[in-house]
């Protein structure tokens, strides 16, 4: 059996006024997610335990034969830094970082637009130099996009919140407590350090929002996973532009492969293609395609994520779905995740739909793989367990 898993990250939606009513997954035309619905068991990944929070990093750890009680131990900022170089033995603990705009206590702007890889680079270096007195480390991820490793010595999760979350809030939640000390003092620090620099004349006089702040969350220590595909004896591999999932493919030990943005490519070409594909079902069992959301589904409007689901249903679904039409013992598992949890088990928020297409899988009455239509689906409320178990032909 040849299995490939695709995940999306914010493809799931709340319904929109400017879409009557519809999510825009309802509402995008996706003939490729269509035919993955419309032919296989569909259902909605069920809700994870109260307080544990529908993570990005947890579930895909759990898509992927985790078992969950250290599925649920991984938080992003020790993932993020595993993939670009972290060092335990003397920065124990780490942090997603995000370069914001922050007004009076107010999170203005979570989520920069021009600020390049360059800029921050350069705005990394500034705030290494406040940094070492704590002692931390700060290392580019991407632009606008870091991770800062501390010395700091605690088990316990520190996931706080995404700043897209927060935007335009009044009363953003701080850390508080004493396991939170550190994360406090590196956000104070940024602020001064961040103060008057010559990349924010720019962007004022730009119109731009200033980069005034760095905002962590995602905390935790590095853990060790000893078990992947529910202990069977499978070769993978991880196709992915973020680098959380690359983080934790290193550390279940699977090799990992570049895969370009289907926002970023150019029209109408096709973010993998068959030969490509063909040569990795050769060599490995499970294949991983895990995509990052595209600042479109993050802070987009309902139009604009409409469009980039069909985008992406377009570039990258679909030359998915070919390849594997040609192999004849295969199973492709179709899943969405959340970018960030709030941490809490909300009585509304987006359901996260699932679909299952391939050998000896018999179609259930689905037609279309949006939140709506796959909660009627025969998987019904799955655990992630459950769908790897279907992925590889359980």
């Amino acid at each position: 059996m040849k299995s490939l898993l695709l995940i999306y990250e914010n493809a799931a939606g709340e319904p929109a006024d400017e879409l009557d009513g519809r999510t825009p997954l309802q509402v995008a035309r996706c003939p490729a997610a269509t035919r993955l619905a419309s032919e296989g068991l569909c259902g909605v990944l069920a809700r994870v335990p109260s307080g544990e929070g529908a993570r990005a990093e947890a579930l895909l750890a759990a898509l992927m034969g985790v078992p969950r009680a250290d599925a649920w131990r991984l938080a992003r900022g020790p993932l993020e830094a595993e993939a670009v170089g972290a060092d335990w033995a003397t920065y124990p603990y780490a942090y997603r970082a995000d370069l914001v705009t922050m007004d009076e206590g107010v999170m203005r702007d979570g989520c920069l637009v021009n600020l390049t890889r360059a800029e921050t680079d350069q705005l990394v270096g500034t705030l290494q130099d406040a940094l070492d007195a704590l002692p931390a480390r700060i290392k580019t991820v991407d632009a606008g996009h870091a991770v800062v490793m501390v010395q700091q010595d605690e088990a316990k999760l520190d996931i706080g919140f995404a700043p897209w979350l927060v935007k335009g809030v009044d009363e953003v939640p701080r850390p508080e407590g004493k396991r939170t000390q550190v994360r406090r003092k590196v956000m104070e620090r940024a602020v001064q350090a961040l103060d008057r620099q010559t990349i924010n004349d720019v962007r004022v006089d730009l119109g731009e929002n200033p980069v005034n702040a760095l905002w962590l969350w995602g905390g935790g220590p590095q853990v060790e996973l000893l078990e992947k595909f529910g202990g069977r004896p499978l070769k993978g591999i991880m196709l992915t532009q973020s680098a959380m999932a690359h983080g934790l493919a290193m550390s279940l030990g699977l090799p990992v492969e570049a895969l370009a943005s289907p926002c970023s490519a150019s029209d109408g070409t096709a973010v993998v293609d068959a030969e490509y594909m063909a040569k990795l079902f050769k060599a490995y069992d499970v294949v991983v395609v895990y995509v990052e959301a595209p600042p479109e589904l993050i802070r987009g409007s309902a139009a604009d994520k409409v469009r980039m689901l069909e985008r992406m249903d377009l570039l990258l679904t679909d030359p998915l779905l070919e390849a594997v039409k040609k192999v004849k013992h295969r199973r492709f598992v179709l899943a969405t995740v959340p970018a960030a949890s709030d941490g809490t088990q909300r009585a509304r928020g987006p359901v996260l739909p699932v679909a299952v297409w391939g050998a000896h899988v018999v179609a259930d009455e689905v037609l279309r793989w949006d939140e709506i239509s796959c909660a009627e689906g025969e998987l019904k409320r799955a655990e992630p367990t459950e769908v790897f178990g279907r992925l590889v032909g359980g």
